[in-house]
């Protein structure tokens, strides 16, 4: 499978599943995630699911500092509605790496491990995304704007084209590089995800 190289240089995220390792799925219950995973998941990069990794990675310090992560132990509460913008996208981002569910997730052992029930839309709350720590109740608030890394100029009217089906085939090759440059500024510049994503 072929990718933009950058995507291997961005941090991991490390997760504790205790599920996992009581199934034994993994023997150790860690499982490790890379931006690649999100892309499976979305089936395409760009500033949506890079904004979801960055969003996951700094509220998952927030709350736990150097400790690991616990999936299955954190509520993701979204401000908007689940068919609002790309709320749906961001959501199921997140929950793929902390295992938080709708109604429809897994409901546990007993009164153990379950997912289901961990996600919700319109919430109120004072931002766009909020993670909970169950065990403790420690919450973290977080917005996310990409507009400080604009994308290439000539972008907008080339998704007209794409919309259009009247893209040419150079078009098409700058286009996707252009638009993963955009991705790559957002990822590989850890130093400014503190002004793409902010805590409220």
């Amino acid at each position: 499978m072929n990718y933009p190289d950058f995507f291997d240089s961005i941090a991991p995220i490390q997760m504790e599943d205790p599920l996992a390792q009581q199934l034994g799925a993994v023997s150790d219950g860690i499982f490790t995630y890379h931006y690649l995973d999100l892309v499976k998941l979305a089936g395409h990069s760009c500033p949506t699911v890079a904004g979801a990794w960055i969003m996951c990675d700094r509220g998952l310090k927030k709350l736990y500092g150097d400790a690991t992560p616990v999936r299955g132990e954190i509520k993701i509460e979204m401000s908007g509605a689940l068919d609002e913008g790309v709320e749906g996208v961001i959501a199921q981002c997140i929950s793929l790496i902390t295992g938080a569910a709708n109604e429809g997730g897994f409901k546990g052992l007993g009164a153990n491990y379950g997912r289901n029930n961990r996600l919700f839309f319109g919430c109120d709350i004072n931002g766009e995304v909020r993670l909970t720590r169950l065990d403790n109740g420690q919450t973290v608030t977080m917005n996310y704007d990409p507009s400080s890394v604009p994308f290439h100029p000539q972008i907008g009217p080339l998704m007209q084209k794409i919309g259009q089906g009247t893209l040419e085939a150079d078009e098409k090759v700058f286009f996707a590089a252009e638009w993963q440059n955009r991705v790559k500024k957002i990822l590989t510049t850890p130093e400014q995800w503190g002004k793409l994503v902010t805590f409220v």
